[in-house]
């Protein structure tokens, strides 16, 4: 069985194989933390009107002022050489669009001198509470993700090629394994027409990565929708996928990073799980649900994991296509949906008709049209791979459930193979992807498709042709050129105000022993949100970092915490203002309610708060909090 690989020049010092002899393999593995800054709106609710201060950072949503489970990028990066290797890219975002992984592709290229078109697979987390304003076409869009922010695009293109530079410069000898786990209790279906009431599927393909003898590395797909957070928290957090992640990684007594991609979370939302719980502070809404999950799902990844399978000379290639999607392409005839440039909520936002036996008739006649100007995207990208026994399949946007079965149970019957994994939300992003039949039923998820009533099961068909094109099954057809990405933009770079009196302490930590149900809170002065979330490590009184179960100090980039920004004066009474108050108060439970997800404190011992205050200048300023007891 034939494949495609890309032709490439041989002799980089990073690769240990040449085109179609592969070396030996190696892996790495890559983080770089999410430059968004605290004041950015949120993306993908679907709504504006809800209240909210302004920033110098939003748009049409409303400024968010907390940060929670600070959102990042994570890296893996498996290889045996140029022509046989994966990069698997997590971002927490709500989606990807092909014009910021073309920038990523285009960044990288000028830092290591070649092509990662058929190398690199970006996925979402699908968090609602990550930050848009990265797509600079306008309309309907603007809509969807904010207004474009060029400066704010350019950062984060730079995170994420700093996350996949530092996975390849990361290759040392190693070993993939895979196992597949399940967790049906995790999620629930929050739709009513795709194969019967309350159906879902929690398959957990889950990837080990194994570096010098020593667990590097887990990525895994998960198809659960990144929604615990509404948009009236005002919260920029990896939601869910978060919780789940530090959940996995806790399970391990060494530093191992874990990402989580979604898979076909259209109709899926977060469940309760019931996990053992005890006395814990009261959290934002939210909070406690998303660590009750991550516990639940840490649980059956870690059931998973020990029936593995290790390969240390694994099949690795992938090959990136593009398809077109339009009118035309998708079939549609004179008289149905009728709008030339795609459209979006349509049927207005009415509820969903449940009952199968009927459906809405006239829901294309009502939807919002993207004008000429601002058309849909024409084409999109969609890649297909394998990393070892399994094959992958990326799909660009929000599949349901019975759609990326759909693709799975194809993929396997006309080209006999066995495992796929299926990566929603990746590459590309064209909102929801649901069955015809299911979208004449209505509701948020049908008006959230661009292409109307046959865009699922389109790109459920073109899915499926680009595997077998990618193996040399099915010939090759005249593809679109790659988008243009949005880098290049002229502008100004942001300079903030002149903060008041930073690393004075604001408000003392209480000194006094708290009770278990306590929120301990620190409020210092900073420097403007654009040059980082502080980061507070907890110590104990002689210095020591308090330490995960993983090993890793609990910090405020994580779940153990939440930090808050106010600003003084407040952007509503005065937007020029040469110099301003940052405060910045971190807030942590002594006890959460699920106990693995906070630190545990010892009676007797002492704690204290340590805050890196990041800076203009690019320094960090240190500041201590005094001590206070455990209770």
């Amino acid at each position: 069985m034939s494949r495609l690989v890309s032709g490439v020049v041989c002799g980089l010092a990073l690769m240990v194989g040449c085109g179609d002899r592969p070396g030996p393999l190696q892996v790495g593995v890559g983080q770089a933390r999410m430059p968004a800054p605290v004041g950015i709106g949120t993306v993908g609710f679907g709504g504006v009107g809800v209240e909210g201060e302004p920033s110098p950072f939003a748009e049409i949503y409303p400024a968010t002022t907390r940060m929670h489970n600070h959102p990042d990028f994570r890296a893996i990066a498996v290889s045996r050489g140029e022509g046989h290797e994966v990069v698997l890219l997590r971002s927490d975002t709500v989606g990807i669009f092909q014009q910021l992984r073309r920038a990523v592709i285009e960044e990288l290229e000028s830092r290591l001198g070649r092509d990662l078109d058929n190398v690199l697979v970006i996925g979402a987390t699908h968090t609602h509470s990550g930050p848009g304003r990265v797509i600079d076409v306008g309309g309907p869009f603007a809509l969807i993700a904010d207004e474009f922010l060029a400066e704010h695009h350019d950062r984060m293109v730079d995170a994420m090629a700093d996350a996949v530079e530092e996975a390849l410069s990361d290759l040392a000898p190693g070993r993939i394994g895979w196992t597949f786990g399940r967790d049906d209790l995790s999620i629930s279906d929050r739709r009513c027409e795709d194969g019967g009431a309350d159906y879902v599927n929690g398959e957990i393909p889950i990837l080990a990565i194994e570096q010098e003898g020593e667990l590097r590395a887990i990525a895994m797909t998960y198809p659960i929708h990144g929604t615990l957070l509404g948009i009236e928290e005002l919260t920029l957090s990896q939601d869910v996928s978060g919780a789940i992640e530090q959940a996995v990684e806790d399970r391990f007594e060494r530093d191992v990073q874990v990402q989580m991609f979604n898979s076909w979370g259209a109709d899926v939302a977060p469940g309760d799980p019931d996990v053992e719980e005890g006395e814990g502070a009261e959290q934002p809404s939210g909070y406690d649900r998303m660590e009750r999950v991550g516990s639940a799902v840490a649980d059956a990844v870690e059931i998973a994991l020990s029936e593995i399978t290790w390969e240390e000379e694994p099949e690795l290639w992938l090959a990136t296509h593009r398809e077109p999607i339009d009118r035309a392409s998708i079939g549609y005839g004179p008289d149905e949906f009728e709008y030339e440039y795609g459209a979006v909520y349509c049927g207005g936002g009415t509820d969903r008709d449940c009952d199968a036996s009927t459906r809405e008739d006239t829901l294309d006649e009502s939807c919002v049209p993207f004008p000429e100007d601002y058309p849909a995207p024409n084409q999109t990208e969609i890649s297909a791979g394998q990393i070892g026994r399994v094959h992958l399949i990326t799909f660009p946007g929000e599949p349901g459930t019975v759609l990326g079965e759909q693709v799975v149970g194809d993929i396997q019957s006309e080209y006999g193979v066995e495992d796929v994994l299926f990566m929603g939300y990746a590459q590309d992003y064209l909102g929801y992807a649901i069955l015809e039949e299911d979208w004449w039923q209505g509701g948020y998820e049908a008006g959230g498709a661009l292409w109307g009533p046959r865009q699922g099961e389109y790109l459920a068909t073109r899915a499926v042709a680009v595997y077998g094109r990618a193996i040399g099954e099915l010939p090759e057809i005249d593809e679109p050129a790659p988008v243009t990405s949005f880098l290049g933009s002229v502008y100004e770079p942001y300079a903030g105000p002149s903060p008041v009196a930073p690393g004075t302490v604001i408000a003392p930590i209480a000194p006094e022993a708290p009770i278990a149900t306590d929120v301990m809170t620190w409020t210092v002065a900073g420097d403007d949100p654009w040059y980082g979330t502080p980061l507070v490590t907890l110590e104990t009184e002689s210095g020591e970092p308090v330490l995960r179960p993983n090993g890793t100090p609990w910090t405020s980039d994580g779940q153990a915490f939440w930090v808050s920004l106010t600003v003084d004066p407040p952007y509503e009474f005065n937007d020029t203002a040469e110099t301003r108050q940052f405060a910045w108060t971190f807030s942590m439970p002594v006890s959460h309610r699920v106990a693995s997800a906070g630190p545990d404190l010892v009676a007797g011992q002492g704690y204290r708060m340590v805050a890196a205050l990041p800076t203009a200048s690019g320094e960090v300023q240190e500041v201590k909090s005094a001590v206070f007891p455990a209770p």
